[in-house]
């Protein structure tokens, strides 16, 4: 419970490099976790086709346009992160603090796509690799875009973390912004 009380501070803290890393620390914790769990529970292609957009998305064949319908496509999670950062909800582990709700949009994703990996659901069936390879592979930046995709969420959402207008103990709104600058 310690980690997790150090982590919300971090990732609430005024200093934006702190909320950077912490949110990394967040990140790859839930990642791997999560992958390993779902790698072990969940049998291989359970998500496989599931998804209701990526299912039926039909990309160009002309590599330029195929990249702006990719771009696009990952503004849908980004511009949903700010917007829910809009908003955020007293800590239930550190009570003066206050989570955007952004972060859990952000974790929410994070947890869909350590599933998706875990359980080897992508779209194209391929043989699925072993554990080590699945984890590990996250990190090869020029095969794969998933770490490149979920760094532009993280930033997204730590860097829109003084847009915040409102506070709520998680019933109600206790504080808006126009009420007098709260501190996290």
């Amino acid at each position: 419970m310690n980690l997790l009380r150090k982590i919300t501070d971090g990732v609430t803290d005024e200093r934006i490099y702190r909320r950077i890393g912490w949110m990394y620390v967040s990140f790859f914790l839930l990642y791997v976790s999560v992958t390993v769990l779902s790698y072990y529970l969940l049998p291989e292609g359970i998500l496989r086709g599931k998804h209701p957009i990526i299912s039926r998305l039909q990309f160009s064949p002309h590599v330029w346009v195929s990249t702006l319908q990719i771009f696009g496509y990952n503004l849908i999670p980004t511009t949903l992160i700010i917007a829910c950062n809009l908003l955020a909800q007293q800590s239930r582990l550190v009570k003066e603090r206050f989570v955007p709700i952004g972060y859990t949009a952000f974790w929410g994703l994070t947890i869909l796509f350590a599933v998706i990996t875990g359980s080897w659901s992508f779209g194209v069936a391929t043989a699925a690799p072993p554990l080590h390879y699945r984890l590990v592979g996250m990190f090869d930046i020029l095969h794969r875009s998933g770490l490149l995709e979920f760094s532009a969420y993280l930033l997204a959402a730590v860097v829109s973390f003084k847009f915040t207008l409102w506070y709520s103990d998680r019933k109600t709104i206790i504080a808006s912004r126009k009420d007098g600058e709260r501190s996290n």
